[in-house]
């Protein structure tokens, strides 16, 4: 006898890392901490912590869109089924006013996830990293003095500035961070036309003031952060620093000196074993070696009548002082090179008169960054064509700069019994990771070019697109700790057997890319979610981060279901 069966309809939705992702943020309260912080909510049934999660979840499945996108990006993933909100909320003008308050809270909210995190994560924050960057814009703006006043500390003015990108054309703002490792601790966005001088100081102090640093945290800095007005207000607080320096004259007194004593054998150089991971692999005789020297120094605080220790410590890595040598090699050829080109064209076009012919010499030197290096004579009379250039190169200032090969200086207050100079060395090589940082969150994260044309509204972006950073490299942090103490790999998270213990983030989100929930449509017009089994893989990054079981039973689709 036949039997009828209702017709089902199955649709297949490709949410990818969401689902890892949503449950991290229900880990770290994220919706509900944004709900507590704002005033106001939308007149819908669902609130700005949970519009917001789903741009978060946008970010961290590496899969950026424009806000204007965003509705048919959740509706196209089935992101709408998994956060359970109707795609048509995420209107540009909702979305936008949700920005907007997000700006007016963003150190409250910040700070919570950041104590919620680092209650929950193995996050270290003994030593602490921080850097700057350039976020660029795409759009239609007014000249800076034509822009309303900007009361809020963290909405940024848009300018033109300094611009790590290479886009000088373009207004942008400076975003500065201190990592814990490769976790945000703190962030800020300052005027496109920020220098770096104060932003050290100003971070520091705030993220002690949220209490997300321990009293005996040390900042380390590259020598943006090295000036004496910064190292001498975190020494009136007491603050630990280690920071590389600029060759001012000071410090190139002080190197000639060392290098000195080093030569009359008062002072001696201690290598140090160190090998970076990138060099592990390289035969020994290419692996980079490294030497320190410490020299003791202080420093004055007039104003208060005393002065604070400060330790110099010198290093020498033969692999900067081989990049140093071609480096200024390369200048004086390129520098020869363009001498050779003007004097080819002396007496003919315009190359007739003294002063256009220094000109173009010194900008074509000044272009080469050869200007130290070539010596050059002029001979000829005004508005002829019997110029002569000769040029020779400087022995006595090639002499002088090869003298400053391979060194770096490095500069801490710490004491030696927690930081000896060769563990000084060890530890400034870590500034990469914030470094590491900035990379993810312009490259899969993608945090430039913005569209945006509020700077209000930019500041709200910035926070939950930070928080999905942050989320990603607690992700990261977990993992490695678990292979750490463990001693095991995660496998099948690199092709052909290439796993190792140092899987990042964007490989462990990227182990998701293929995860997709199944949504069946009933004759009675009822939708049920369904969540298939995960692959090995995605399980064992499932357990590895404690995260509950995904649903074994289908619920209803709908928004605000």
């Amino acid at each position: 006898m036949a039997v009828e069966t209702d017709e089902l309809e199955c649709q297949t939705y490709v949410v990818g890392a969401a689902c890892l992702a949503q449950e991290l943020l229900r880990r770290l309260e994220v919706v509900a901490t944004i709900d507590t912080a704002l005033t106001a909510q939308p007149t819908i049934p669902a609130t700005y912590g949970q519009l917001a999660q789903v741009l978060i979840l946008n970010r961290m499945t590496l899969d950026p869109q424009p806000l204007y996108q965003l509705a048919a990006w959740a509706t196209h993933h089935g992101i709408d089924r998994l956060c359970r909100l109707d795609a048509a909320w995420l209107d540009d003008d909702r979305l936008g006013a949700m920005l907007e308050a997000l700006a007016d809270h963003q150190v409250t909210i910040w700070s919570r996830l950041v104590a919620t995190a680092c209650d929950q994560f193995p996050v270290a924050r003994e030593w602490l990293h921080g850097d700057t960057t350039s976020i660029y814009f795409e759009g239609a703006y007014r000249p800076a003095g034509a822009l309303p006043p900007v009361p809020q500390q963290r909405v940024p003015r848009l300018v033109r500035g300094f611009n790590k990108d290479g886009h000088p054309e373009n207004v942008q703002m400076v975003l500065s961070l201190i990592t814990a490792g490769r976790v945000p601790l703190w962030y800020r966005p300052w005027n496109g036309n920020q220098s770096d001088d104060a932003v050290y100081l100003a971070d520091m102090t705030a993220l002690r003031e949220q209490w997300l640093a321990p009293a005996n945290a040390v900042l380390i800095g590259d020598r943006k952060m090295g000036n004496e007005v910064t190292l001498l207000a975190f020494c009136r607080q007491g603050q630990q620093f280690l920071t590389a320096y600029a060759w001012t004259k000071t410090v190139q007194a002080l190197w000639l000196a060392t290098e000195g004593q080093l030569a009359a054998g008062t002072l001696a150089w201690e290598p140090v074993s160190y090998t970076s991971r990138n060099d592990a692999t390289k035969p020994p005789e290419q692996v980079p070696q490294y030497q320190v020297v410490e020299v003791a120094g202080e420093l004055v605080d007039a104003a208060r009548g005393t002065a604070y220790p400060l330790r110099w410590v010198l290093v020498h890595s033969s692999a900067k002082a081989a990049q140093d040598a071609a480096r200024r090699e390369a200048a004086v050829a390129k520098g020869e090179a363009a001498l050779a080109h003007v004097a080819g064209r002396l007496g003919k076009y315009d190359y007739k008169q003294r002063a256009v012919i220094e000109g173009r010499l010194q900008a074509a030197l000044r272009k080469a960054h050869a200007q130290p290096y070539l010596r050059y004579t002029l001979e000829g009379q005004e508005g002829s064509r019997d110029w002569v250039l000769r040029w020779e190169r400087g022995a006595a200032a090639l002499a002088e700069a090869a003298r400053f090969d391979g060194v770096t200086v490095l500069c801490t207050n710490v004491l030696p019994e927690r930081l000896t100079a060769a563990a000084t060395m060890r530890k400034y090589r870590e500034q990469v990771r914030v470094e590491q940082t900035i990379d993810f969150l312009k490259s899969p994260v993608q945090i430039r070019p913005m569209w945006l044309h509020s700077p209000q509204r930019l500041a709200g972006l910035t926070l939950l697109i930070m928080i999905a950073v942050l989320v990603a490299s607690l992700v990261e942090v977990e993992v490695r700790h678990w292979i750490a103490t463990t001693g095991c790999l995660v496998t099948g998270l690199k092709p052909e057997g290439r796993d190792n213990a140092y899987p990042t983030a964007t490989t462990i989100l990227r182990a998701f890319a293929d995860y997709a929930l199944v949504t069946i449509r009933h004759p009675s017009g009822e939708e049920t979610v369904h969540y298939p089994q995960l692959r090995p893989v995605q399980q064992q990054l499932w357990e590895i981060l404690k995260l509950p079981p995904l649903p074994s039973q289908p619920h209803r689709a709908g928004g605000g279901k």
